[in-house]
């Protein structure tokens, strides 16, 4: 998996840094978009992606522009191997030179048999970004950030997304008849996919309908001629990131650099209880414009 470490490209981070610059209406220092939290403002390199362009051992310019301010960087560790529960991790499956075949054979048995339960529900799956797809992947969305006590992006936020990057991001969507069963928004770079945000609408999650996800997901990048295919940000040794290795992928670790260390996952234990108590119309009237100001999605 080394010889294929790859970060976000160049391209993509500015792509990135625009589109929240225009939608948020940020305002930028150097080479950090400032997020204003009452009296407080934090640079950020960037917000809300798993990761960006840097590794960890290429941010000591950032650190010297931020220096005497709070500030994070989000940047990929390919060093780091000696992994501790709740380190952030992004999730890896090594695609290059592979069909799919060839990926179906690194799988468990029992994950070969979960996946042959899940296709022969015969879901109906589409895969783009017109405004039916990113309505149904909205509706799925938001009521699983919900669920995971976490604030959701508003809808514009996504049609935001495709005007920024086009073809560059798209939406998956599985149905049983009218039924929204299980969806994902991936971001294509030029050496792999992330998967940034996927839910499963919890009437058929004995469908299994997350093994499809991920494996469609697989085969969406191979069919872009991907190296790899990246199902996003994970705390080791939690629930998703022993979901995710049964794909055979592998960690990570995102540094998230900052003046003092904190524990994303259980800084926000309380907040997360709460947040998920809370009905559904007060999580849509606040949960989006909360994103604005919240460092740590």
């Amino acid at each position: 998996m080394q010889k294929n470490a790859k970060t976000f490209s160049k391209e993509f981070v500015s792509r990135f840094r625009d589109f929240l610059m225009d939608y948020y209406g940020y305002k930028s220092y150097m080479d950090f978009l400032i997020l204003p939290f009452l009296h407080k403002k934090t640079l950020m390199y960037l917000p809300i992606i798993s990761y960006t362009d840097r590794t960890s051992d290429n941010v000591s310019d950032l650190i010297e522009i931020a220096k005497g301010s709070d500030y994070q960087i989000r940047a990929l560790n390919f060093e780091y191997k000696d992994f501790k529960k709740d380190d952030p991790v992004t999730m890896r499956v090594d695609l290059e030179n592979k069909t799919i075949d060839d990926v179906l054979k690194t799988f468990s048995t029992n994950t070969r048999k979960a996946l042959k339960k899940a296709t022969n529900k015969n879901l109906a799956y589409r895969c783009g970004n017109d405004d039916i797809l990113i309505n149904d992947f909205y509706k799925v969305y938001k009521n699983t950030l919900h669920n995971h006590g976490t604030p959701h992006f508003g809808k514009s936020f996504f049609y935001a997304l495709r005007e920024h990057f086009g073809e560059d991001v798209k939406f998956s969507c599985f149905y049983e008849n009218e039924d929204v069963v299980g969806v994902s928004c991936t971001f294509y770079d030029k050496d792999f996919t992330l998967v940034q945000w996927l839910g499963v609408n919890p009437a058929y999650k004995k469908y299994g309908v997350g093994y499809l996800i991920y494996f469609n997901e697989i085969k969406n990048a191979l069919k872009h001629n991907k190296k790899f295919s990246d199902f996003g940000r994970s705390g080791y040794e939690s629930g998703t990131y022993e979901f995710k290795r049964r794909f055979r992928c592998e960690p990570i670790k995102i540094d998230i650099i900052q003046p003092k260390y904190e524990n994303i996952y259980s800084k926000y234990s309380l907040a997360s209880k709460i947040w998920r108590k809370l009905p559904d119309s007060v999580v849509e009237a606040i949960g989006p414009k909360l994103t604005k100001y919240l460092k740590d999605l």
